[in-house]
C-alpha cells in the first residue's frame, strides 16, 4: 500500500530545527523531501548529544531523530548557479518550506514559485513590519510570546521551555499549513506563497492568556509549582522520581486523605476550609511527605487509582520506553542508523495503516549527485559545480 504522500515533494531550505521539523512529517508519510544543505551543512546537524559524544556533521541526535527519510543535496544558495541549479531541483515539487531571513524570502519565493511550488517561509517576526528584520533564537523567540512570562513560579523569574521545543511548535505551525497548501495546489491548482512568524505561531498556542486578558484585563497568574494554598497540586517527590496531583478540589484531597490512611485529616479543623488549609500547608506535609518517599511513583499511582485520586506518575525516558501502553502502541520505534547503529526516536503521531515510515537521517550530500542527475546536469556540470564549491 502506498503511503499517503507518495508522489509529493517537498524542498527544504533553511538549517535549522524550525523547517526541519516542519518537514519531517511529509517524509515520515511518503513524500520526496530535497533537503538543500549549504556547504558544510546547518545548526540542526551541529545540536548536541552525539553518537558516542563525539561531534560529527551526521550523528547528532537531532539530526537522526528529525531528519528521517530525507534526502540531502549541498548547494551554494549565495551563488546564481546554485539558484539555477535550485529553481531545476524544484520543477515538480509541490511546496517549498524556507526558513531565511527576509531579506532572502523574496528572492527564494521567486524562485520556487517559478517552479511551480507553494512556498511557506519561517522568521522570528513575519516578512513584514518594524522587527521583521530581526534575529532571534529559541528562547528569545518564546520570551517574545507572553509565555515565558506564564510559565515561571509565583514571585520568581519566568523560566524556559526545554530545548528547541518553540522551534518545534512553530515547525508544526508551518507543516499544518504547508498540507494545505499541497492540497489547494492538487484540488483547485492555486500556488500559494504564505508567511510564518515564529511569534505569532507560538502566541497562538494553547499556553497563552489572550481571551483571559480581554475579559478581565489582566494576566493569568502564575501557578507553576507546588500550590501550598489549595494543595496537593503540582509535583511531589517520592522514592524514585516525582508524581504530579491535580488533588487540591475538596472531592479529591478528601480521597486522598482515604488513600494515605488517614481519613480524619478529612475533618481535621486544620484543613476543613480553605482559609484554614492555606495556613497549614507544612502540618500536611507531615502525612504525605513520608508517605509519598516510601513508594515508588508507580505505587502512588496504583493505590491512589483506587480511591479516584487525580495523580500521575512524572515520566522521564526510562520509564516511557518501558511503558506497556507505549510497547503495546508503538510509541517508539528503531531506526538503523548508518555507522550509528539503532537508536530509537518517537513513533507515528497518529496511526494509519501502512501510513507512516521512519527511515535514517541522511549523510550530508549524500543525494547531491542522483538528484543532479534528475534535474538534467550531466557529470561534466557537476564536476563544474564542483569545483566551484557551488556542491560539496
Amino acid at each position: 500500500m502506498a503511503q499517503p504522500l507518495t508522489g509529493v515533494r517537498v524542498i527544504e531550505i533553511g538549517g535549522g530545527v524550525a523547517v526541519a521539523a516542519a518537514t519531517k512529517p511529509f517524509s515520515d508519510f511518503g513524500a520526496d523531501v530535497i533537503k538543500i544543505e549549504a556547504p558544510g551543512g546547518g545548526l540542526l546537524r551541529r545540536l548536541a548529544p552525539f553518537a558516542e559524544d563525539r561531534p560529527h556533521i551526521d550523528r547528532g541526535a537531532y539530526h537522526m531523530a528529525i531528519d528521517t527519510g530525507k534526502r540531502s543535496v549541498v548547494l551554494d544558495l549565495e551563488t546564481p548557479s546554485g539558484l539555477e541549479a535550485l529553481a531545476r531541483i524544484a520543477e515538480g515539487a509541490q511546496l517549498a518550506i524556507v526558513e531565511c531571513p527576509p531579506s532572502q524570502a523574496s528572492q527564494l519565493r521567486g524562485v520556487l514559485g517559478g517552479a511551480g511550488a507553494s512556498v511557506v517561509t519561517i522568521t522570528p517576526h513575519g516578512l513584514d513590519g518594524p522587527f521583521a528584520d530581526r534575529t532571534e533564537n529559541d528562547t528569545s523567540t518564546f520570551a517574545w510570546t507572553t509565555r515565558m512570562h506564564l510559565h515561571a513560579i509565583a514571585g520568581r523569574p519566568p523560566l524556559r521551555y526545554g530545548p528547541y521545543i518553540p522551534a518545534m511548535q512553530v515547525g508544526g505551525t508551518a507543516a499544518a499549513v504547508g498540507a494545505a497548501a499541497v492540497w489547494s495546489l492538487e484540488h483547485e491548482g492555486e500556488r500559494r506563497d504564505i508567511d510564518v512568524s515564529a511569534i505569532e505561531a507560538l502566541s497562538g498556542n494553547v499556553d497563552t492568556y489572550f481571551v483571559v486578558w480581554s475579559f478581565s484585563g489582566a494576566e493569568q497568574p502564575r501557578t507553576g509549582g507546588q500550590s501550598k494554598a489549595n494543595y496537593p497540586v503540582g509535583n511531589y517527590r517520592c522514592a524514585d522520581g516525582y508524581v504530579m496531583f491535580a488533588a487540591g478540589g475538596e472531592r479529591f484531597f478528601a480521597r486522598l486523605c482515604e488513600g494515605m490512611g488517614h481519613p480524619e485529616l478529612i475533618t481535621d479543623p486544620r484543613f476543613a476550609t480553605p482559609d484554614q488549609k492555606a495556613l497549614h500547608w507544612n502540618d500536611y506535609m507531615t502525612y504525605l511527605e513520608p508517605w509519598l518517599m516510601a513508594r515508588t511513583k508507580q505505587q502512588v499511582f496504583e493505590e491512589l487509582q483506587q480511591y479516584g485520586v487525580m495523580v500521575a506518575p512524572t515520566v522521564e525516558v526510562p520509564d516511557f520506553i518501558e511503558d506497556p501502553q507505549s510497547i503495546a502502541r508503538g510509541s517508539l520505534v528503531t531506526v538503523e542508523q548508518p555507522d550509528v547503529g539503532a537508536i530509537t526516536i518517537a513513533g507515528p503521531p497518529f496511526h494509519l495503516d501502512a501510513a507512516w515510515q521512519a527511515r535514517p537521517a541522511p549523510a550530508l550530500g549524500a543525494h547531491t549527485i542522483e538528484v543532479l542527475d534528475a534535474a538534467g546536469y550531466s557529470r561534466d556540470e557537476q564536476a563544474a559545480l564542483f569545483r566551484a564549491g557551488v556542491t560539496g
